[in-house]
């Protein structure tokens, strides 16, 4: 069986979200509430925990969701333990993404549904937004992931029934493009895209994505992409490449990258290299 972790820190890029990782077999949670809201993602095995008078049970592929100032407990529910993440987002920042959705005269209400959310588009969703303030990603991706997350979870689960706004406009989109396409080596964040368009962060990613078949934060990604590969091909090495087109480091670059071409950039490198070299023995024959 393996050992019992557990892993808490609080996003650099966003300080309205502490997160937690972990693996208990043994260990018992006592009594206990957070001020925020708690947002767990299991993983593997099953955890329970005493809530509102009962014991629920919290298996693999589900969401656990915790409102703010809720007494529970938390112990394994299977001789396997449990393994997770967990979100606890500050108020603040879950209503300052639901005044997006509601009137001006109504006051958001940062509470849902629970404790068990089987959603495994949901899941999903926060699942890569978990592991995107885990790992460097660009400012766009984890800014986009939060704010359709957020919308999704309070949308489909909510106490306070919201409506997220997904209207077209074709020339906010256009313009949101020509920008990424001027601006691709940049960290470009998704606040200047709405500045830019005048559009919402929620009606921008969805306007965007129905335009053009994928969200602003994964064009972008496949700009820098793009012009990687084209990179490599001149002879350009890994760690420059990643430099140039914007990457945190080699390490960003190669995740992005074989997502998107299905080899790694040093394996791509070498088999541009080959087809350089071998080109003057085609000719010599």
């Amino acid at each position: 069986m393996r050992k019992e972790f557990s892993k808490a820190w609080r996003s650099p890029s966003h300080c309205g979200i502490e997160l937690f990782h972990a693996y208990f077999h043994k260990f018992s949670f006592a009594k206990h509430w957070h001020d925020e809201l708690a947002i767990g993602i299991f993983l593997s095995g099953v955890e329970k925990l005493d809530y509102r008078g009962e014991t629920v049970t919290l298996p693999q592929g589900t969401l656990a969701a915790l409102n703010p100032g809720e007494i529970h407990t938390g112990f394994s529910g299977s001789d396997s333990g449990w393994y997770y993440r967990m979100f606890y987002f500050d108020t603040a920042l879950i209503e300052e993404t639901l005044r997006e959705h509601i009137l001006l005269n109504q006051t958001p209400v940062p509470f849902l549904k629970g404790p068990l959310l089987d959603d495994p588009e949901l899941f999903q969703l926060l699942y890569k937004l978990h592991s995107s303030l885990e790992m460097n990603a660009l400012s766009l991706s984890t800014d986009s992931l939060l704010t359709l997350a957020i919308s999704q979870l309070f949308a489909r689960h909510g106490d306070q029934k919201i409506y997220p706004k997904s209207s077209s406009n074709k020339q906010g989109v256009l313009k949101a493009r020509a920008y990424l396409q001027e601006n691709w080596q940049r960290n470009v964040t998704l606040d200047e895209l709405c500045q830019l368009t005048g559009m919402s962060r929620y009606q921008l990613i969805r306007s965007f994505n129905a335009q053009f078949g994928v969200p602003p934060h994964q064009f972008l990604i496949l700009l820098k992409t793009q012009r990687a590969r084209a990179l490599f091909r001149t002879g350009a090495q890994v760690a420059e490449v990643a430099i140039d087109c914007g990457f945190f480091d080699q390490s960003h670059l190669s995740r992005n990258f074989k997502r998107a071409f299905g080899i790694t950039p040093a394996r791509y490198l070498k088999s541009a290299q080959r087809n350089f070299v071998q080109e003057p023995s085609f000719y010599s024959l």
